[in-house]
């Protein structure tokens, strides 16, 4: 199960469906749900959420009409102690459901919408390939030009 933050002005989930809710939630529509667990509940007639509210549901549950809708959020919580790496570019970058962007080395976004993971790391394993030859021409004019001053130096001393 995924947590969702309402974002259009209210959605309606169907029968049939299991949401992990508040008790606030559940009060306000308890005549519409059916309790399976603790804090699992089965819809048994169509409920409503207002914009802001936040749900847990499997993403399998989901209509398109229904993720336009919804925000995704991470159940994570930020780990104080822990310090965040830096992302390096280029990289892949997941945004939802099994979706991708993918960016170059100047994080200059390659992908115009989200893509499957699989095209993702073929885009990102060519522009790799493009980035390392650079490089390595990079270091090597670096030690020609290392050479010639050393060269010089030595003729003229």
């Amino acid at each position: 199960m995924q947590t969702y933050e309402v974002t259009g002005k209210h959605i309606t989930i169907g029968i049939g469906t299991e949401l992990k809710l508040s008790e606030s939630q559940v009060e306000s529509r308890v005549t519409s749900l059916k309790s399976k667990k603790k804090d699992i509940f089965e819809v048994v007639e169509p409920v409503q959420f207002k914009q802001g509210e936040k749900i847990t549901i499997s993403p399998e549950s989901l209509t398109k009409s229904l993720l336009e809708n919804l925000k995704e959020i991470s159940d994570k919580k930020p780990d104080g102690n822990k310090v965040e790496a830096p992302t390096e570019y280029p990289c892949i970058q997941h945004v939802s459901f099994g979706k991708y962007n993918v960016f170059d080395a100047e994080k200059n976004l390659l992908t115009p919408k989200p893509i499957k993971k699989d095209e993702a790391e073929k885009i990102f394993t060519e522009i790799s390939k493009k980035t390392e030859p650079d490089d390595n021409a990079n270091e090597d004019e670096k030690n020609s030009e290392t050479k010639q001053s050393e060269n010089s130096a030595n003729n003229g001393a």
